[in-house]
């Protein structure tokens, strides 16, 4: 299990670097990036071979989705490489809580999409949680695992319900 707080380190040191895209990142980082079209439910993969790091996206994702899906395997990369090596972590249910590496690339995801001081202002002037992800171009249950998170670092947060760790398995692309 990864501490919370290591997860929140590596995605914000990545924030830090102000890439501009994703995509800009993963190269950056080393990873290489492939869409593709035969994946059916399949929302995207990780995968390190032979040091080679890979991510695999579904061709149909677009806008937030892809957004979140493609932080997610990023998530994988930065905190699951050693324990990968020749195999494939794939995402059907990015938000499968039962998965402790799901889980772990999913509070990553959250992190590196989310600025911590930007949730807390708009929750703050009273917005509703799912205003709040709207207007951050997240799924309301990436916004509860970011403050989750932020809870278990000593944040004092009264959170309303936990995600719904099935909402991803719902979607078709």
């Amino acid at each position: 299990m990864i501490p919370s707080s290591l997860i929140y380190d590596k995605a914000t040191a990545l924030r830090a670097k102000g890439y501009r895209d994703l995509l800009s990142l993963a190269r950056e980082e080393g990873i290489r990036v492939n869409y593709r079209e035969d994946f059916e439910n399949l929302l995207g993969m990780y995968t390190c071979i032979l040091d080679i790091r890979f991510i695999y996206l579904n061709s149909r994702l677009e806008g937030p989705l892809e957004t979140m899906v493609f932080a997610h395997e990023i998530g994988h990369d930065q905190l699951h490489q050693d324990q990968v090596q020749g195999t494939l972590l794939l995402e059907n249910s990015l938000f499968d809580s039962t998965s402790r590496t799901e889980y772990e690339a999913n509070a990553f995801a959250a992190h590196l999409l989310l600025d911590d001081e930007e949730v807390l202002e708009y929750l703050r002037e009273g917005m509703e949680l799912s205003s709040v992800s709207r207007l951050m171009n997240v799924n309301e249950n990436l916004l509860l695992i970011k403050l989750s998170e932020l809870k278990r670092l000593g944040m004092e947060l009264n959170l309303p319900f936990e995600p719904d760790s099935q909402f991803f398995q719902k979607i078709h692309v």
